[in-house]
């Protein structure tokens, strides 16, 4: 299905090397058509392998709607990116709990730092300063092999 000219794009962003679709207009199938076409495309030419769909602009989205951006999600892990939806207002919460929204195993964040902080790697032990031991009596005994007499 060819995507026409004439369908909004949603804003999109490769930040700390995460792409960033910023979702700040009305969806409807052929936004959603074409979302879906521009992103697959984003993470194939950047190879990002995280993926923040921002919808913190959006005051309504039905459960249909909010079944396509979930079925995006699984197309991108499919092609190797981990998905996080960002922003979600109360009220779109409340509404899609209460439609009976399928939300099982979602990731998501309360905003952008947040989404961020999921994505960045954990330090490792590596790069930390190894604890200093306290000296073990019995094994300086035993390195030194003429040991001082204890009185």
């Amino acid at each position: 299905m060819a995507v026409r000219a004439d369908v909004p794009a949603v804003a999109m962003q490769v930040s700390r090397g995460v792409l960033v679709a910023s979702i700040q207009l009305d969806l409807d199938d052929a936004v959603l058509a074409r979302f879906r076409e521009d992103l697959l495309a984003r993470i194939q030419e950047t190879g990002s392998q995280a993926v923040i769909l921002d919808v913190s602009g959006l005051e309504m989205l039905d459960t249909a709607e909010f079944t396509a951006l979930r079925r995006i999600m699984e197309m991108a892990r499919l092609m190797g990116s981990k998905s996080l939806l960002v922003g979600l207002q109360p009220g779109v919460v409340s509404a899609l709990i209460g439609a009976g929204a399928d939300v099982d195993g979602l990731e998501a964040a309360i905003d952008l730092d947040a989404a961020f902080a999921r994505f960045e790697p954990e330090p490792s032990a590596e790069g930390e300063p190894a604890a200093e031991e306290e000296p073990d009596a019995e094994a300086e005994d035993a390195e030194d092999p003429h040991p001082e007499p204890q009185r």
